[in-house]
């Protein structure tokens, strides 16, 4: 079961035919538009390098490029939430030589943050494929006393505005995912927000806030020792790494879910051979057991599929995303 939900069933049919769609799909895209790619390509990450963007995009560009016989070379392009590095991609020449990483703040959740975006994402970008995601830990400080998701919530309704939640920053995965929790849980949490991921990580080891939502790969380390205790996942299923902790949906929270998922783009008008092309030639390093095998290491949860499911799975959750952006009162400028 895949750990968000995609209105498009084809990309399990694809992975379990392996390689022989991409590898057939990428022929044919080839033959049809044999001129493309005779240099590099340029890959924009609008995050900072070390981070999970960037490292899944480092490592996709390598085995791509080793394929289609052209460098894939990434640059970060990084700022306010992404918009700087999206922009740029928009504005690129449509020609598919440039292609952006795109994901669930770029092309859901900055549309209600911000009020206003330099780009409209359905009219500049056109998507080559959604490639995967991670979902977070609910996990809160061990001191607290709290066992289980049941336990947080008595406690928080007990002790409204009492208890805090630390996040990577206003309008991050990590933060919504607690405004999601707190609406649909009736609870009053105050948030606290920090410069990144590892500092609120760091902040609820030092007992400075009481929970936090956060990305499984940086967390995980943290769950080993006696200071923390985990106790859910975000997404609509378990995960793999911590099969023992329930998603949020099975304790009660029916319908919660909230998953970094992530894809490419690129500047609306490209030739729509060449994205297929550029769809090929990803959902065929996605099916590789040895880049699969690096990803799941990052906790990330691999999708193989056509173009159009990045696009729709970011039309699905919008309204999603906005409904607890305003509920929250969470807004950028």
């Amino acid at each position: 079961m895949s750990l968000f939900s995609v209105s498009v069933s084809t990309s399990r049919r694809l992975l379990l035919k392996g390689l022989a769609a991409p590898l057939a799909a990428l022929a044919l895209c080839s033959q049809a538009h044999a001129a493309f790619p005779d240099k590099p390509i340029t890959l924009i990450v609008p995050f900072n390098a070390g981070t999970t963007p960037d490292i899944v995009s480092r490592l996709l560009a390598e085995s791509v490029g080793r394929d289609i016989g052209q460098p894939v070379v990434v640059m970060n392009r990084v700022g306010a939430s992404g918009i700087i590095g999206t922009q740029a991609v928009a504005s690129a020449p449509a020609d598919g030589y440039t292609i952006g990483f795109a994901n669930v703040a770029t092309l859901a959740i900055n549309q209600s943050l911000y009020q206003k975006l330099p780009y409209d994402a359905d009219r500049q970008l056109a998507p080559i494929t959604l490639i995967g995601g991670v979902q977070n830990v609910l996990a809160v400080r061990a001191s607290l006393g709290v066992k289980d998701v049941a336990g947080l919530i008595a406690l928080a309704k007990q002790q409204p505005g009492k208890l805090t939640v630390g996040s990577g920053g206003n309008g991050t995965t990590g933060h919504l995912s607690a405004e999601m929790f707190k609406s649909m849980a009736g609870v009053s949490i105050v948030h606290v927000p920090y410069k990144g991921g590892l500092e609120a990580d760091l902040a609820l080891l030092r007992g400075e806030v009481d929970l936090v939502f956060e990305n499984i790969t940086s967390i995980a380390p943290h769950l080993k020792g006696d200071k923390l205790t985990a106790l859910a996942v975000t997404g609509a299923a378990r995960d793999s790494r911590l099969p023992k902790l329930p998603t949020l949906a099975e304790t009660g929270l029916a319908g919660y879910q909230a998953v970094a998922w992530n894809g490419y783009v690129a500047p609306a008008g490209v030739d729509a051979k060449v994205l297929d092309f550029l769809n090929a030639a990803f959902n065929k390093a996605l099916a590789s057991p040895l880049v699969k095998q690096q990803l799941n290491a990052q906790a990330y949860e691999v999708n193989v599929g056509p173009r159009q499911q990045l696009f729709d799975l970011a039309k699905k959750e919008r309204p999603v995303w906005a409904e607890v952006i305003k509920a929250s009162g969470a807004k950028l400028d």
